[in-house]
Formats: structure tokens, C-alpha cells, sequence
């Protein structure tokens, strides 16, 4: 926790800066992420990138000892769909105890990931120098492995100093684009997508889920699955979202067709499960009294509501209990009070009010419960 915080303020900073490159992220404790935080956490920054132009170091010195150690912590962003190099290694087993370099460099290629060997520098260190008296034509034997790579790559092109994952006949071919998504559990502040899988010739990692807006978009969540929750929404406001898959190379699939979702009005819980019964339980010269029933006809338990309808005579609400009323001409928003506020499954309540007239005393017509129509009872 001590690191994700200030990374992603960090990232989060530049963006908003402007700044539009990728970020390379290093792991904690100098790289070397001893506990492991970065490992555990890296999702939850990557996401909060609203780019997605983001990439993560760490930095394999004696902390990984093994070979099964270098594969299960490059392995583990591998599975995630989360890109990854190794930012700084270099030295033999026999002095520092690290794992043998030629099994770095295996292991990243055989993943497709990238490494940075140390270092190009001239003096610093006799083994982890690659060059000697800084004179790039002069390789100093780590220089040599790592300019040749553990599979005899040779190509004059290739810095001693870097393996770029995409290298060696990489996976250069883009998933296919997903199924346009659908909408469920539509609430004030949340929906759930869900999709048809993309297809990829190696293997789909994960999703990116964004918002459109014009010819803008936003990622909003990301998952390995073919749904996903997008939270923090507004209420009663209307949102597009499509879907971008990945593979494990970083190609990424054309865009998904769009879906639209409206919010609900208030009370996060999905409309459409509900019955209203309306009654005039009295009328006298300029006003009447009126009770509301409301059936929660679905499932799960209502908890917390706001019931809309509008009057068609200009009748207005002057005291109400059970509830709260607000008015806008002939519209009427009803929101709970504390005892009326949850609705069991299959259960109901009431509330009453006394009301003015002007004209007629005709009965609403509609009702919606959290932005759900309701039927009438």
C-alpha cells in the first residue's frame, strides 16, 4: 500500500500534465520488489492509467535466486495481461548469487518480454561493465552474453544493452474485436457489461472497457473475463461503453460495437421490479388526500428508493408522510423516509399525502422506481 498510493498519484499526475509517452514504473526496494507489493498491486495502477501507455520494471538481482523464482514473477504479469521488463540485471551466480543470466534472458524472450542488462558504463564494475574503458567496440564478456543472448542472436542491429520483447518473431497479430457488450443491474452509480469472447492465434489476456463520448474514450475498468463492473456513475445520466481485447504481447483488437446505459434516478438498487398502487382517499373543494402503495415485486430486498410520477391536472403535493416529496410543475419525486426506506422482497409500504387542486383530480398514469418502470397494481 505504501507504494501503490504515490504511484498512482504519480501517473495519474503526468497524465492530467499531459503528458502522453509511456511510463516505465519501477518495483519497489530499488527495483527488487522483496515483498512483492508491485507483483500484488500492479493491476490497480495499470488501471488507474487512463492511457494504458504503462509499463512495469523489476529488477532480478539476488532476490531471485532460482529459476523457478524468475518464472513464476515474470509469469505472473504474463497471466495477468500486464506488461513487463526486466529493468536491470547482470553479474554471475558464483559472485552475487543471482540466477544465471543466460535463464533471464531465456525466460523474458521465450515470454516475449524485454530486459535491460547492467550496465553501459566503462568502470564501474568488471562484471557487470558491458563494455571496457568505455569504448563500445570493446565488449567485456557479459557484454558479449548479452549482446548475444542466450539463443545466438547476433543481428547488428540489436543493442547489447536491450531485448525488445517483440523481437524473434514475436506475436505481432491483434485479437479479433469483441462481441458488443450488453447491460445488467443497471443502478444510480453502476452497471454491469458483459460480452461475447474475441478470438486471438495465441491467446486472449484481458479487456479494456471504455467510455465513448464523441470521438474521446476512457477506460474505465479492465477484467480477464468477458464482464466487467464499471462503478463511480453518475445518476441518471446516459453513458456509451465499448470493449478493446488484449493479448499477452500488448496487440490490442478493433473496438467493439457500443452499448447505451442510462442510470438509474437515485437509490442504487435496479428498477423494473415493482408494482405502485395509487388511491384518492378523499377530495373536498381545492384539495384531497392520496396514498402511494409500493410493491416490490423482484427478489432481493429494495433498499433506499426514489418513486417518480407527474400529476396530469396540476395537482401539487402540500404534506406527505412516509416520504418526501419534490415538485417540478406536475413531476413529483418521492424519496423515502427512514421507516419506509427498505422494501423486502415481496413486501410493500405506503405513504400518504395531502394535495391541492386546481381542476381535475385525474390519477398518474406511470410510475418508476430507481429510473424502473413499474406496473400498476
Amino acid at each position: 500500500a505504501g507504494w501503490t498510493a504515490p504511484t498512482t498519484a504519480a501517473v495519474q499526475k503526468l497524465r492530467a500534465a499531459g503528458f502522453a509517452h509511456t511510463i516505465m514504473v519501477d518495483a519497489p526496494n530499488w527495483g527488487q520488489d522483496w515483498e512483492g507489493v508491485m507483483r500484488a498491486d500492479a493491476r490497480s495502477v495499470y488501471d488507474a492509467d487512463p492511457t494504458g501507455n504503462l509499463i512495469f520494471s523489476i529488477h532480478m538481482y539476488s532476490v531471485y535466486d532460482t529459476a523457478e523464482k524468475v518464472t513464476d514473477y515474470l509469469n505472473s504479469f504474463v497471466g495477468a495481461g500486464l506488461p513487463l521488463l526486466i529493468g536491470e540485471f547482470g553479474g554471475p551466480a558464483d559472485q552475487y548469487g543471482d540466477p544465471d543470466e543466460d535463464t533471464m534472458m531465456a525466460t523474458a524472450e521465450k515470454l516475449r518480454l524485454g530486459y535491460l542488462a547492467w550496465s553501459w558504463s566503462g568502470n564501474t564494475d568488471p562484471v557487470l561493465d558491458l563494455v571496457i574503458d568505455f569504448d563500445p567496440a570493446r565488449l567485456s564478456p557479459w557484454g558479449e552474453r548479452a549482446l548475444h543472448g542466450p539463443n545466438g542472436i547476433t543481428e547488428t542491429s540489436r543493442e547489447a544493452t536491450v531485448f525488445g520483447g517483440g523481437q524473434g518473431g514475436g506475436d505481432t497479430q491483434a485479437p479479433t474485436a469483441p462481441g458488443t457488450p450488453t447491460a445488467s443491474g443497471v443502478t444510480a452509480d453502476s452497471a454491469t457489461l458483459s460480452w461475447t469472447a474475441a478470438t486471438d492465434d495465441v491467446g486472449v489476456t484481458a479487456y479494456d472497457v471504455v467510455r465513448v463520448t464523441g470521438g474521446s474514450e476512457t477506460k474505465v475498468a479492465s477484467s480477464a473475463t468477458t464482464s466487467a463492473s464499471v462503478t463511480g456513475l453518475s445518476a441518471g445520466t446516459a453513458y456509451s461503453f465499448a470493449v478493446y481485447a488484449r493479448d499477452a504481447a500488448g496487440n490490442r483488437s478493433p473496438r467493439s460495437g457500443t452499448v447505451s446505459v442510462t442510470t438509474s434516478e437515485g437509490g442504487g438498487t435496479p428498477g423494473g421490479v415493482c408494482s405502485v398502487g395509487y388511491r384518492v382517499v378523499g377530495e373536498w373543494p381545492g384539495g384531497f388526500q392520496g396514498e402511494i402503495t409500493l410493491h416490490n415485486t423482484g427478489t432481493a430486498a429494495v433498499d433506499g428508493w426514489t418513486l417518480a410520477f407527474t400529476f396530469p391536472d396540476g395537482q401539487t403535493v402540500t404534506t406527505m408522510w412516509g416520504g418526501t416529496a419534490a415538485q417540478n410543475g406536475g413531476a413529483v419525486s418521492v424519496t423515502p423516509a427512514s421507516y419506509t426506506s427498505t422494501i423486502a422482497a415481496g413486501g410493500s409500504v405506503t405513504v400518504g399525502f395531502t394535495g391541492g387542486l386546481t381542476g381535475g383530480n385525474g390519477a398518474p398514469t406511470a410510475f418508476t422506481l430507481n429510473g424502473g418502470a413499474c406496473t400498476a397494481a
